[in-house]
């Protein structure tokens, strides 16, 4: 795997989850941390989102190698604003990441047990794939609520936003 598509790939995801929680912004507060059925597994469109942005922060902290002792809880997050601050952190935190990785450092095993051996693209392959995921239950849910976030497209990505991040 290359530097460049890994860098693309973070670039989209976080891009698509921001355009996520933006069309949260048209919800009620109560909207946002109301129980929703079918329930995807976290029980809120909050839940849904702190659960998948938790995943980007634990894997982020494993890559690193950086103790994760923290679970991120959706209470910490009263709101729709406070949720997309700390995404955006996540954002900063993940580009920096992937802009200091060699192709040497994204095609080597970084974490081993037994038989099992993981690279880092395949991780970060499964963080992209995961989150992607997540995104789709919130986008159900949201559309559910009559505020659906748009196309999320790969391709809308690489149209509109790629070429501006490049020039």
């Amino acid at each position: 795997m290359h530097p460049t598509t890994i860098a693309t790939l973070i670039a989209y995801t976080f891009w698509a989850d921001l355009r996520v929680l933006q069309a949260c912004t048209q919800l009620t507060p109560d909207q946002f941390v109301h129980p929703v059925m079918p329930d995807p597994g976290w029980h809120t469109l909050r839940g849904t989102l702190v659960h998948a942005l938790d995943t980007a922060y634990g894997w982020r902290m494993a890559l690193t190698g950086q103790e994760d002792r923290t679970i991120i809880n959706e209470t910490d997050f009263a709101d729709v604003a406070s949720l997309t601050q700390r995404w955006q952190q996540e954002q900063t935190a993940w580009h920096a990441y992937v802009a200091q990785l060699s192709e040497t450092d994204i095609n080597a095993v970084w974490w081993q047990h037994e038989q099992y051996r993981r690279t880092r693209w395949q991780t970060i392959m499964h963080v992209v794939n995961d989150l992607t995921h997540h995104r789709s239950e919130a986008a159900t849910i949201l559309t559910g609520f009559g505020c659906s976030p748009g196309e999320l497209d790969f391709d809308l990505f690489v149209v509109d936003v790629l070429p501006q991040q490049q020039a």
